[in-house]
């Protein structure tokens, strides 16, 4: 089990509760977490905790020159997925008529968001909006359900949802999602000086690597 918690850290993976909750209950004790940090700390990474515990992955420990281009990829993908995924937790809260987010672990229910949105004008317009974000969302079948699971299935790739339950078609939103919570308030304060200062070293911001 700790060679698959290294493997999944080191390829950049969230573990949460929701996708590897075997995998999760691990980090329960201060020992364990030690001893993988410890692990860690030998290739220059160290383990890091979303701000409300819900996953566990690992970032640079130092971030040099050597590594600054490799966390710049991955800021980049980050702010890629950034407002496709405000748009669906948007259309999710109006799915489900709330203006509460959602947090990791809660779930999206297939059938009853397609339901709504086949029911209502404006919800079938946010939908088809997610084609503006590019071609990795441009469903081919432009059907609400193709369009959907268009959506869903690349959220689902990036990470931010796991499939838990097939025969209901129910997915649960993972660690990851508090993890954007905290870059979007990042990004909020800093990106400007990001943008002005691009050898600044990055290691404080607690980014993966």
């Amino acid at each position: 089990m700790f060679e698959e918690i290294i493997t999944r850290l080191l390829q950049g993976q969230f573990i949460c509760e929701a996708s590897a909750p075997s995998l999760f209950r691990q980090f329960d004790t201060e020992s364990y977490r030690d001893e993988v940090d410890q692990y860690l700390s030998r290739i220059n990474r160290r383990l890091s905790v979303t701000p409300n515990r819900q996953a566990y992955y690992a970032t640079w420990k130092r971030v040099g020159p050597d590594q600054r281009a490799e966390a710049k990829r991955v800021m980049a993908n980050i702010k890629q997925v950034l407002h496709p995924i405000v748009k669906f937790l948007a259309l999710c809260m109006d799915c489900q008529g709330t203006d509460i987010a959602p947090s990791p672990g809660d779930r999206v229910d297939y059938p009853s968001i397609l339901q709504r949105i086949t029911e209502n004008p404006h919800l079938l317009e946010q939908l088809r909006e997610f084609s503006l974000f590019g071609k990795d969302y441009a469903a081919s079948d432009a059907s609400p359900a193709g369009m959907l699971s268009k959506v869903i299935g690349q959220l689902e790739k990036a990470g931010y949802l796991v499939l838990f339950n097939r025969a209901q078609e129910a997915w649960r939103f993972t660690g990851a999602l508090d993890y954007y919570y905290e870059v979007v308030d990042f990004l909020t304060d800093h990106d400007e000086s990001i943008q002005r200062e691009p050898e600044e070293d990055v290691s404080s911001s607690g980014r993966l690597f």
